[in-house]
């Protein structure tokens, strides 16, 4: 089967937004109050290392005021240090804490609790290559992309 341009891009917005639906869906599930924004803030932070506030709003994709408030809001919940950049004194660069970590895996397995009696009748192996298809097209989109 021959697909176009047009066929692949289709299937690619399909697979984006079937895979934005489903986290919306299973962190909706799960029994934790914690504000999705601040978990997929720590999450950013957890992947990508110490950032300044104005790179994460740009891995985000929002504004640097939001970025700002809301470093300050994972701040005074000690989930995040601050540390002076090296190459300019003017900015900081904000980390994920030991707490922040802590606090992440915690709103995890509330999710992976949630979840795991729907997918009882999988196999953990169709599990595993679910989770390894999907690790596939990170690396895919990590290797290719600027960022």
């Amino acid at each position: 089967m021959t697909t176009t341009g047009t066929d692949q891009r289709d299937l690619i917005v399909e697979l984006v937004t079937n895979s934005s639906r489903f986290t919306r869906l299973a962190s909706s599930l799960a029994n934790d109050d914690r504000p999705r924004a601040l978990v997929r803030a720590l999450s950013l932070l957890e992947e990508y290392g110490e950032l300044r506030t104005s790179e994460f709003a740009r891995l985000d994709r929002c504004s640097q005021p939001s970025a700002t408030a809301l470093m300050k809001k994972l701040h005074a919940l000690d989930l995040v240090e601050r540390t002076p950049d090296a190459h300019d004194s003017r900015a900081s660069l904000i980390a994920i804490s030991d707490k922040g970590r802590t606090w992440l895996a915690e709103s995890r397995a509330a999710i992976g609790d949630a979840l795991a009696p729907r997918f009882a009748q999988l196999e953990p192996e169709q599990i595993a290559r679910i989770t390894e298809g999907l690790q596939e097209l990170r690396d895919i989109l990590k290797s290719t992309s600027d960022s």
